[in-house]
């Protein structure tokens, strides 16, 4: 099993520049949205954490802070980020879609999704069956993680494996 795992994580490590690749040269291509990819991921991170910090954008981006802050800057500057100061601590500020963000934002990511669909048309019904279940199962494996919770069947570090008598090799380090 865990071999099948480090192999699935090494393709999965191989495919995502790809899908990235793909992702920038739709965007450059179409440029509906006028959107650089590091601007999209920015408007995805504040859609997803509303009200979110600088310094959480930061992290999620893998930017240093002054880069985010250049980035955010620009998207403030174009109507599609706004900043306020928090209500609870004035010296926080918290970033938001506005709604012309939220408007490209749609744009891009239909964009986005209309070339892989265009790369996916070649796959059998049978094919595209099965990677929308993989998909999904992907999504809930990194989704509860990155929340700081277990997927489904699975068991966090130092917790007890439920209805196994003996542990297997993946429930060590």
């Amino acid at each position: 099993m865990q071999n099948t795992a480090q192999r699935c994580a090494e393709q999965l490590i191989g495919i995502v520049p790809k899908l990235m690749q793909t992702m920038r040269e739709e965007m450059r291509a179409g440029r509906a949205s006028e959107l650089t990819v590091p601007q999209f991921r920015t408007l995805v991170f504040f859609q997803l954490h509303k009200g979110a910090a600088l310094s959480q954008a930061s992290e999620h981006l893998g930017l240093a802070l002054p880069s985010t802050s250049k980035l955010v800057e620009h998207l403030v500057l174009r109507g599609l980020l706004t900043r306020a100061a928090c209500a609870a601590d004035r010296r926080k500020v918290a970033i938001a879609l506005t709604a012309e963000g939220r408007d490209v934002l749609a744009v891009a990511t239909r964009a986005a999704a209309d070339a892989f669909a265009r790369k996916l048309c070649s796959l059998s019904a049978t094919e595209l069956d099965v990677l929308s279940a993989m998909l999904g199962s992907l999504e809930s494996v990194l989704g509860a993680e990155s929340n700081g919770q277990t997927a489904p069947g699975q068991t966090a570090p130092g917790q007890a494996t439920p209805n196994r008598t003996t542990p297997s090799r993946t429930d060590t380090p």
